[in-house]
């Protein structure tokens, strides 16, 4: 059975998701512990090193302190640090089992904050399943509350659960009572959402809201929200009934605290995976017929530049092969079934932009700077086409936006954006060679971005940002 977290103080004022670099979580599972969650306070960002910068006080500045693995002579301070957080008799902290403590440090499954030489908080997990992550336990040391220190463990916690690379889509659970309202605030701003009660949970009258983190952005019906009383235990109870709500926010009233309940939208996930399947058939069937007309025309012309031929025809290639991975996605979703629906849209996405729609976009100002008598005219259209690549590039709706950007992948951008200006310079005042050599940079340009998203990227994501995990939809 899990255990419970001791907290004291609400954490709603933390800062932004921490950024830390998390290690991947590793180790057997540990028989399930006795939950209990104690005492946390407000978020400092967690630095690249694993450092918890605590901002300075009024007193000066305050001590640095990290994130890393308990050890084995790490348990004796967390024995006495768990037996100070989870006091006997307290119903709302459950305190840990028996050598709960010893098997969660052999297994690689707690993490401490160090102040110096002095551990001032923990987190213990359990890998009960492939597939699921458990909070077991995070504690604070009463002196070291409202500092960082457990909201930073959370945040930790949760970053290291996303780089589970067996598992990229666990699911990470907890539970707490509904009397610790400074645990459940804090789970509730770091994209937790209370899915039940479980009505004695630990014995009688010792009940426990079950929280689990989303893992994706969810829409919640405006019209759908409630303010409950804490106080009415026996309403919040028989709306969490239905399955159809969850606690989304804890706040205050004037005349105490309140729980916001709200309800999602219901996702036809197969029904949007198949419309996206036909969007993609759809736009890749639209570039690759321009394409095609373009190239039918460069062939009746003398005049036009081979190395654009060239360019237009590893387009339609590309964009011919993106028609067919999309198309391919409707067998996946109808019969294969075989979980394989991120990745057929990821390569038919990155293959139809970078394959299809850039060279394209590159190759018509180059192309009208071969047939018109104005070179001024040609280079200005060629910058507003060189412009408009590069704030689509760098903007929301970019296929690239839902992948990591690096100095690398940001200077192949900028190359792409100067390539039509270079392109017409290469056909009005050099000669073939360096025409042919303007082709084939723009290729490995375009080659080298569609290998980076396809081969050194996850999939397809959205930066979280500033983004919380469930909001109305606008």
């Amino acid at each position: 059975m899990p255990r419970e977290t001791a907290v004291d103080g609400s954490d709603d004022t933390l800062g932004q998701e921490s950024s830390s670099t998390p290690t991947t979580i590793s180790g057997s599972p540990t028989a399930p512990a006795r939950h209990r969650l104690a005492s946390i306070a407000p978020l400092d960002p967690v630095g690249q090193d694993g450092v918890v910068r605590q901002q300075k006080t009024r007193s000066g500045g305050a001590p640095t302190v990290r994130i890393d693995d308990a050890s084995t002579e790490d348990i004796p301070a967390l024995l006495a640090l768990d037996a100070l957080c989870f006091p006997p008799g307290d119903p709302a902290h459950e305190p840990a089992a028996p050598s709960e403590i010893e098997n969660g440090v052999a297994a690689g499954h707690v993490r401490v904050v160090r102040a110096g030489t002095e551990i001032v908080g923990f987190l213990q997990y359990e890998l009960p399943s492939a597939h699921h992550l458990y909070l077991s336990g995070l504690g604070v040391h009463p002196d070291q509350r409202r500092t960082g220190v457990g909201a930073a463990l959370l945040d930790d916690f949760v970053a290291r659960a996303r780089t589970v690379a067996a598992q990229p889509h666990l699911s990470i659970s907890t539970v707490t009572s509904p009397e610790n309202l400074a645990m459940l605030g804090l789970l509730l701003s770091r994209g937790f959402v209370v899915r039940t009660i479980v009505p004695d949970y630990f014995g009688p009258g010792r009940d426990r809201y079950y929280c689990q983190h989303k893992s994706r952005v969810e829409y919640v019906d405006a019209d759908e929200r409630y303010l409950i009383p804490v106080a009415a235990s026996a309403q919040i109870a028989t709306l969490l009934a239905g399955e159809e709500n969850v606690i989304t926010g804890l706040v205050n009233l004037p005349a105490g605290p309140a729980l916001e309940l709200s309800r999602f939208e219901k996702d036809d996930f197969a029904a949007l995976q198949s419309d996206e399947s036909a969007a993609g058939v759809a736009f890749s069937s639209g570039i690759l017929a321009s394409i095609a007309f373009v190239l039918g025309l460069s062939f009746t012309s003398p005049a036009y530049p081979d190395g654009v031929r060239v360019l237009l025809m590893c387009a339609a290639l590309a964009t011919t092969a993106s028609l067919i991975i999309y198309a391919n996605t409707s067998g996946e979703l109808a019969r294969l079934r075989t979980n394989s629906f991120g990745r057929y849209t990821k390569w038919g996405n990155v293959l139809s932009e970078f394959g299809g729609v850039f060279p394209f976009l590159i190759a018509l100002p180059v192309t009208f700077a071969k047939i018109t008598s104005s070179v001024g005219v040609a280079l200005a259209a060629a910058t507003l086409f060189g412009a408009a690549l590069l704030v689509y590039d760098r903007s929301t709706f970019a296929i690239s936006a839902r992948f990591r950007q690096t100095v690398s992948t940001t200077a192949l951008s900028l190359f792409v954006a100067a390539a039509p200006v270079l392109g017409v310079l290469a056909v009005r005042h050099s000669a073939a060679p360096f025409s042919w050599a303007w082709t084939g940079a723009v290729l490995l340009a375009l080659a080298a971005q569609s290998f980076t998203y396809l081969f050194r990227r996850r999939d397809e994501s959205t930066s979280r940002v500033g983004l919380r995990p469930w909001q109305s939809r606008r």
